[in-house]
């Protein structure tokens, strides 16, 4: 306890709610910039995929459905955090706002949940951990609640892809005509040339078919 610090309880909290808001507003600045990696990988796995559907490469296709898959699930998750975040900053400062009536800090079990789903996310745990010590501090989270939150970490499960996911990946980026895939450079051919290139070839195959069953047809 310092002696010389002459500040009230509502000075001290005010000043520690600053520090968390400020915190967490990087920490959501953080989650925003992977949101946008996740995005563009995803876009990036996507135009892998239409081509490697020009050649029917059906084990690439699946291995990349997975994949993108995978990305969704990680990116809902940090959708889930920036949410929790929020969450933790909103009552944060509720309770300046009470402590500045009442001069008591309160408990908060919205605040214990929030930081037990943020350490479900794994660049999460060492944040969610400084930030419970913090709440401690301040008296809005106390060391049983702290202790769920450690349970909560333990308790971490791993999604799977399913067969159903993957289909839905597949329709959603292969569901369009030749004419609508985005005409973006991969290996030097782009997606769009790269299809129609693909369905000329069909269209050829069957204009020689054609051609012979005609051939046939005189000699008979």
């Amino acid at each position: 306890m310092n002696l010389f610090d002459k500040r009230s309880p509502f000075e001290k909290a005010k000043e520690q709610t600053r520090s968390i808001s400020s915190q967490i507003r990087h920490e959501k600045r953080q989650l925003d910039r992977e949101i946008n990696r996740s995005d563009r990988e995803i876009q990036r796995l996507s135009i892998d995929i239409r081509k490697h559907a020009a050649t029917n490469n059906k084990d690439a296709i699946r291995t990349l459905a997975k994949t993108i898959v995978k990305i969704k699930h990680d990116k809902s998750r940090l959708y889930t955090a920036k949410a929790n975040l929020d969450t933790i900053d909103n009552a944060v400062k509720n309770q300046l706002a009470n402590i500045k009536i009442t001069g008591i800090m309160q408990k908060s079990n919205e605040v214990a949940r929030s930081m037990a789903q943020l350490m479900k996310v794994g660049q999460f745990q060492s944040v969610a951990g400084q930030f419970s010590k913090e709440l401690i501090k301040m008296g809005i989270m106390g060391e049983m609640m702290n202790e769920a939150v450690d349970a909560a970490m333990d308790n971490n499960e791993l999604e799977e892809e399913t067969d159903e996911e993957i289909a839905k990946v597949l329709d959603e980026v292969l569901a369009g005509k030749v004419g609508q895939l985005p005409s973006v450079a991969v290996g030097g051919t782009t997606v769009r040339e790269a299809a129609g290139a693909a369905a000329a070839a069909v269209d050829e195959d069957s204009e020689e078919d054609e051609m012979e069953r005609r051939l046939q047809a005189l000699r008979s």
